[in-house]
């Protein structure tokens, strides 16, 4: 009963702290080296890392694949694309590459040297690279992955719902026993 009078009567308080600690979360992220610790956390997360790097390779992929489609040189594209990801720590890489493929050494051997995208997609790149397709094959990396990417929310989804409904029925039971609690202390007072 005490713990239902203290959150009726002190709600405002955690709503308080709930938006200061948004907010301060948000600030703090507006930082660039705390956003490069958080999205580097984000990435080795078990099941959200690896769809967060999929959709940054997915959106580097299709974007760089339009881009030099549409003739325009390697190093822009780079440029450009580095700008669409969200993830500081992938774009940093990005931008590493950058830097390699002005000395001449390719795409897919500095993507491979930092370490920050998939495998299959360095592999795609390099052959790509060898076949001089490597705007057709962009787009398919891009294809690719969005895929995976719908099957891994979908994925997901379904191990969030059995949690859902797990977290409910803890609520309602924590309901139930306060109820029970406050009924059964009620019937020793009248005794």
């Amino acid at each position: 009963i005490a713990v239902g009078d203290g959150f009726r009567h002190y709600w405002w308080v955690g709503v308080l702290l709930i938006f200061l600690g948004v907010v301060g979360l948000r600030r703090q992220l507006n930082l660039p080296e705390n956003r490069i610790r958080w999205d580097r956390w984000l990435l080795r997360l078990p099941l959200v890392g690896d769809l967060i790097g999929k959709v940054e390779t997915a959106r580097l992929s299709r974007t760089l694949g339009t881009l030099l489609g549409n003739g325009v040189s390697l190093l822009n594209a780079l440029a450009i694309v580095r700008e669409t990801l969200s993830n500081q720590v992938m774009a940093a890489a990005l931008g590493e590459v950058a830097e390699h493929v002005k000395t001449g050494r390719g795409l897919a051997e500095p993507l491979q040297d930092a370490g920050s995208f998939p495998k299959l997609a360095v592999q795609m790149i390099r052959v790509g690279e060898e076949t001089g397709q490597l705007q057709e094959m962009l787009i398919q990396i891009a294809d690719t992955y969005d895929g995976e990417v719908q099957t891994a929310v979908k994925r997901l989804l379904t191990l969030l719902e059995p949690a859902m409904i797990l977290g409910l029925g803890v609520i309602i039971a924590g309901i139930i026993m306060s109820i029970l609690v406050a009924i059964l202390s009620l019937n020793e007072l009248a005794f």
